[in-house]
Order: C-alpha cells, then structure tokens, then sequence
C-alpha cells in the first residue's frame, strides 16, 4: 500500500487520549487491537504525515 505524504504532522494534529481508554472491548486488549477499525482509521491518518522534525529525501514537495 503506497501512502500519499502530503501533510505535515502538526497539520494532522496528534493524540491526547487513546481511543481505547473508553472503548467497550477494553478487557480484550491488546489482542482486539488488530480487529480494531477506529485503530486502522487513526493509523492511517497519521502515518501520512510528514515530520517536521527530520529530513525525509522521499518526500516530494
């Protein structure tokens, strides 16, 4: 899977507070994790991102 960085990460904002903290399946961590689809959206959000703290040659601007 190719992912378009094309955002940096203070434009995406980060996390203050984990989504499992309030989630109902709690008790099943961290084995629910890789069934979870809140878990894959966040990732997939945030792996887009470009740090604005290092240098990436990949990065095409």
């Amino acid at each position: 899977m190719t992912v378009k960085r094309n955002k940096f990460d203070f434009e995406i904002g980060y996390l203050v507070k984990s989504p499992c903290k309030e989630c109902p399946y709690r008790n099943n961590l961290p084995k629910c994790s890789d069934e979870c689809s809140l878990l894959d959206k966040i990732q997939v959000i945030l792996s887009k991102g470009i740090s604005c703290t290092g240098k990436y040659p990949f990065a095409n601007f």
